[in-house]
This record gives C-alpha cells, structure tokens and sequence, in this order.
C-alpha cells in the first residue's frame, strides 16, 4: 500500500489502493531474482521492454512476498526498463502488474527456515511475454 500511496499515479490509487485499504485485496512484492544477488537492485534481469501500447515483461522472481495468498491481485515488480543506461541506478523501473495477466505463472511456494508460510508466502514465478499497461509504471522508467 505504502508505494502507491506515495508514488503511484491517482488512477493507480484509485485502482488499486482503495480496494488495498479496505482488506479487498493484498498486494506483493517482487525483487529477488534466483540467479543473481538481487538484494542489490542494480543487478535485477527481469526485463521490461516498452512497446507500442504496453510493457513486455521477461524473466523470473524468487522469494515473491505475498504472492501466495489467494487475495493478492496485484504485484509491485522491479525490473530493467533501460539496460544500456550508464547509470546503473536509473536501469531499474517499478510496475503494477495484475497478478491474473497472461503469462505469469507461480511454480511452487518457498518455504522460509523450513517452515510453509502460508497463506501469505513467497513464491517462485516466471513472467513470460506478459503485457503490461504503459501507465501501470510507477513515477516513470528509471525511477525504481
């Protein structure tokens, strides 16, 4: 809630954040990426490539937060908007993506020290070709 409620868009807050507030809907997050050290977000690969119309995003996160309880409809992701960028911190952009689009698909839930954290959860999920709304982007590319 707090990141649309601080740098989304009105019509992200009125999409997403009111439904958020009222215990609707959950919401999560998504960074950690399982082949690299993706605590630094300046290594994170899942790429976000814009189209015509749209985002196309590729690539897989790991340790998904939220992701696995039945209530959660929409997912914050970070992702690589501008891969030749020189500045390594303006590579990385944050969207909204529907957690119900086309093409992403949950492969299993992450146990945390052994233990199943249901229902909330952290799960392993691919993107694969999944479209994305051009304004679904928080504060613009580069910004995440």
């Amino acid at each position: 809630m707090e990141v649309i409620a601080r740098y989304g868009s009105q019509a992200q807050k009125d999409k997403w954040l009111a439904p958020l507030m009222e215990g609707q809907i959950r919401s999560g997050f998504l960074m950690t990426e399982p082949d690299i050290a993706s605590s630094d977000g300046s290594n994170i690969q899942l790429r976000m490539e814009r189209k015509a119309d749209h985002y196309l995003l590729n690539g897989s996160k790991w340790w998904s937060s939220g992701a696995g309880d039945d209530r959660c409809k929409i997912y914050i992701v970070m992702g690589k908007t501008d891969p030749n960028n020189a500045d390594k911190y303006r590579q990385q952009s944050i969207m909204l993506v529907p957690a119900d689009a086309p093409g992403i698909q949950c492969h299993r839930m992450l146990s945390v020290f052994g233990y199943d954290d249901a229902p909330h959860g952290h799960g392993h999920i691919t993107f694969t070709d999944v479209k994305v709304p051009l304004e679904n982007i928080i504060l613009g590319e580069g910004r995440g």
